[in-house]
């Protein structure tokens, strides 16, 4: 009988056990295991359509109108690389040109504000010394953008447009006014898509 009582006490006390150990075990897994990861939020579809028209690498034809910048006006050429920011919810960009103005680089991002449901773009190069901030919107099918710049130390006010999207080119404008004066355009660039050969070609040559 003593036998008996002793296994059954011993049996009472595994059984007790049992729960508490596994218990403590899943509570030990717990531990080590890394909290949920937080899902990052989809790019806006603002930003969506924006990098099925821009995304990829471009060549460049500029066409620079007299200004008080560039009297006798001129051309240029370059490459423009569009890539997607962190998570698709910008666009990185990158310009090269070499043309009538000299070495031109620059490099800008822009994004989708939700809140004010417009786009922003922050552009700097090698002509401004402060990066200009721009306000975009749709009008149609062109994309505005509206800023202010200050160059050779005069306040300018900046109109860009991109028009005439196609699956392989579309345009950039730049009107401009510099101080008082009325808007005129200052600059005009046609952007074909560059072939994966011809663009790896123009990307190493590039300034």
């Amino acid at each position: 009988m003593k036998r008996w009582g002793v296994t059954i006490v011993a049996l009472t006390a595994l059984a007790l056990a049992q729960p508490v150990a596994e218990a403590q075990e899943k509570e030990k897994k717990q531990e080590q295991e890394p909290a949920t990861a937080w899902a990052a939020p989809k790019p806006a579809p603002e930003m969506e359509k924006l990098a099925k028209m821009m995304v990829g690498t471009w060549s460049s034809a500029e066409k620079h109108e007299p200004s008080p910048f560039s009297p006798a006006g001129g051309t240029g050429k370059g490459v423009f690389k569009v890539t997607l920011g962190p998570g698709g919810h910008s666009l990185v960009e990158q310009y090269n040109s070499r043309g009538s103005l000299g070495k031109f680089n620059g490099h800008g991002m822009t994004y989708w504000d939700p809140k004010d449901k417009v786009y922003r773009s922050v552009w700097c190069d090698n002509f401004t010394p402060t990066c200009d901030v721009s306000v975009g919107h749709w009008e149609g099918d062109n994309l505005v953008f509206l800023g202010e710049s200050e160059m050779e130390g005069q306040k300018t006010k900046l109109k860009m447009t991109y028009s005439g999207f196609k699956a392989g080119s579309f345009e950039f404008g730049i009107d401009m006014s510099v101080g008082d004066a009325p808007m005129a355009r200052g600059m005009t660039i046609k952007y074909t898509r560059a072939k994966a050969r011809a663009a790896a070609s123009a990307a190493a040559s590039a300034p």
